[in-house]
């Protein structure tokens, strides 16, 4: 299941990109191709990949929710 590892995921991106960010991108080559290119556009795939697996589960727990609530008996 890709619920947990992929906000620690997330989280782990988004640190990289704001320490490197706040260091005024001091440590990415400051050539538009490789700072696009590689900085950003493969470093992108960690940002990616993760989301949509984020996003997959919480439909599929949505979804198994939905069913979950279709069969409880009410209550009376």
């Amino acid at each position: 299941m890709s619920l947990v590892p992929s906000p620690g995921q997330l989280y782990g991106d988004i640190l990289y990109f704001a320490i490197e960010a706040r260091a005024g991108w001091t440590h990415s080559d400051p050539r538009p191709f490789y700072f696009w290119g590689y900085f950003v556009g493969l470093n992108g795939v960690w940002v990616l990949v993760p989301g949509l697996l984020l996003l997959d589960a919480c439909q599929q727990l949505a979804t198994a929710q939905r069913a979950q609530d279709r069969h409880r008996p009410k209550a009376h």
